[in-house]
């Protein structure tokens, strides 16, 4: 098991790692609000994960068994995503000539929440990923309260890794560096949120 375990959290993080919708946002709301914002935005993800984590677990992915449903998803993910890159645009069109983080933080925390949870809840690749991870790496005649564990584990993870990128992003030094690129930052985070949207909606 614990073999197993190791497996799952090198392949996880390796996951997480490779820059997609989460990531990006988590980034974005960081830089733009600082740590609190990207707090907020990363437990938003985390219930997502939560959730295709146990439907996973429990073999319950109907997405896998249904592929109409799975495109209805998908689109709504796809628009989802377009929709948070023009709000980021909105927003930096409000924002002064000189960006001032601490009015940006004033966001209302639901905002950073419910950003995060549906940017993540609406990928429909996602619980297609964890369904095949609970079924290569981990045997079918494992206990459920292991697979529960192993469940945890792939949570825990993901919440500890964005918060080492948020941590980052949103640390005063780092921010301070960025002070004279955050807009162009910014500006690209939300274009690529909108291209990602827009080639999941096409592709």
């Amino acid at each position: 098991m614990i073999r197993i375990a190791v497996t799952l959290f090198i392949v996880w993080t390796l996951l997480l790692l490779t820059p997609g919708p989460d990531f990006i946002l988590v980034m974005k709301n960081t830089i733009s609000g600082g740590y609190k914002n990207g707090f907020l935005t990363i437990l938003g993800i985390t219930a997502g994960i939560v959730i295709h984590t146990l439907t996973a677990i429990f073999g319950i992915c109907i997405l896998s068994q249904n592929p109409t449903l799975f495109k209805i998803v998908k689109t709504a993910g796809s628009l989802y995503l377009i929709y948070i890159g023009i709000s980021g645009f909105y927003q930096m069109k409000k924002q002064q000539k000189n960006f001032n983080i601490v009015e940006e933080k004033s966001i209302p925390a639901k905002k950073n929440f419910r950003e995060g949870f549906f940017c993540n809840i609406l990928n429909p690749k996602l619980p297609l990923i964890l369904l095949g991870i609970f079924t290569q790496l981990i045997p079918p005649q494992t206990p459920t309260y292991i697979k529960i564990l192993f469940g945890m584990e792939i949570v825990a993870t993901s919440f500890l890794m964005w918060n080492i990128v948020s941590l980052f992003f949103g640390n005063k030094h780092i921010l301070n560096k960025l002070t004279k690129i955050e807009k162009e930052i910014l500006f690209m985070a939300n274009l690529v949120l909108i291209l990602l949207g827009g080639y999941e909606l096409i592709f």
